[in-house]
């Protein structure tokens, strides 16, 4: 079979993401096979397997989508904000709810499934040459918070802490804040979910504040 062009190929690459975003949510990610994305843009499963090895690969791509959107999302949060690190932090974690809020189904898919994971390991062994090296957002992602939590270091907050625990800890933090939420698990039925939680994430900043002026006090 002659290789498809790369108008072709992105043309039908969009399709299949496109679809599977939508047959995943609809019906869960174990139930959808590529015979049901094939039959939803009418081409032969032996055409997407031209563009993707398998399913986990296809929703590889979504999660790393989601992934990208959420970087520049924060990108472009901290273009019009303060330089302060601590104060990126904070709108990083009012970014990071905000997008889990307005993208449930997909913050599911990113965060509640093993399978782009586990792509992405072997991913990095059998990524197609045409595709070019692969971008994991995901570890931007990660690599943009530590790097921050590096910058605060520099100040004076965190002494002596490991910056990756730190990272692990903040996100964790504001992971679970953005679970709960999108499952339903917020206790106080009355109080809006988002304003709940970025006044966590505004109390969590306080904190770390306060500590550098008990610090610089002593």
């Amino acid at each position: 079979m002659a290789r498809p062009k790369e108008s072709d190929r992105k043309d039908v690459k969009e399709l299949v993401i496109k679809s599977a975003k939508r047959l995943f949510s609809e019906y869960g990610y174990t139930n959808v096979t590529m015979r049901r994305i094939a039959e939803e843009i009418g081409v032969t499963p032996g055409t997407i397997y031209l563009y993707y090895k398998n399913k986990a690969e296809i929703l590889f791509e979504i999660h790393n989508e989601g992934f990208r959107m959420l970087h520049e999302r924060r990108s472009q949060m901290l273009a019009k904000g303060s330089s302060d690190p601590v104060e990126k932090m904070r709108i990083g974690g009012l970014n990071y709810i905000g997008f889990a809020l307005e993208n449930p189904e997909l913050y599911e898919l990113m965060f509640f499934l093993r399978e782009p994971r586990d792509f992405l390991k072997d991913g990095r062994r059998e990524r197609r040459k045409e595709e070019g090296p692969l971008v994991d957002y995901s570890s931007k992602s990660y690599e943009n918070l530590r790097q921050t939590i590096v910058e605060c270091q520099a100040q004076g907050y965190y002494p002596g802490l490991n910056p990756d625990m730190l990272a692990f800890f903040h996100w964790g933090f504001v992971h679970g804040l953005a679970s709960l939420a999108i499952l339903d698990r917020v206790p106080f039925p009355k109080v809006p979910t988002r304003e709940l939680a970025e006044e966590a994430i505004d109390l969590v900043m306080r904190m770390i504040q306060s500590t550098q002026k008990r610090e610089h006090d002593d």
